[in-house]
């Protein structure tokens, strides 16, 4: 079983699908693929199993964001079949006063396991960007955005959205 990775890339203020976003798959270390979402901010890429990857998007005007995923595992032979994940990164646009930087880390790491195609995040990573993730944009919301009826909600979950079907 393989892995389809669904994406859809969102400006953080709006979540307006970001046209023309730069979606970067690293395999292994090495540049594997970039190209640019479609007119609705989505990329799709089936990924091979027993290899790590890097999903690393970015937007002009917009902080970048990253994801890591490790497909290593046990494989049926002649199993041909595809499990999806969808992902939605919102980016935030670029403030002077706030340094997005941390944002290079990635955001969320997955492991998917061809044998059983069940993809599990480590929610022990999450966990440990929570507490940074929501001081950050906590600022950030409160200079682009002051007012706190249309902040954004300060979970992590809205800057990583993931669906597995």
């Amino acid at each position: 079983m393989r892995l389809r990775l669904n994406g859809l890339v969102t400006e953080h203020a709006t979540l307006k699908p970001l046209a023309s976003a730069r979606v970067r798959i690293y395999k292994d270390g090495v540049l594997m693929r970039a190209s640019a979402t479609n007119a609705m901010g989505k990329y799709s890429i089936t990924l091979e199993n027993q290899h790590s990857y890097v999903v690393r998007v970015d937007a002009p005007g917009h902080q970048g964001k990253c994801i890591t995923l490790d497909t290593h595992g046990m494989e049926w032979e002649g199993d041909a079949r595809q499990s999806t994940v969808e992902v939605e990164m919102r980016l935030p646009a670029f403030c002077k006063d706030v340094d997005l930087s941390y944002f290079d880390l990635p955001m969320g790491m997955a492991f998917f396991e061809p044998a059983t195609g069940r993809t599990r995040w480590s929610v022990k990573y999450e966990q440990s960007l929570t507490a940074a993730v929501r001081e950050l944009m906590g600022r950030y919301d409160q200079l682009v955005n002051p007012d706190p009826t249309m902040a954004a909600a300060l979970e992590l979950t809205p800057f990583l959205v993931v669906q597995q079907r």
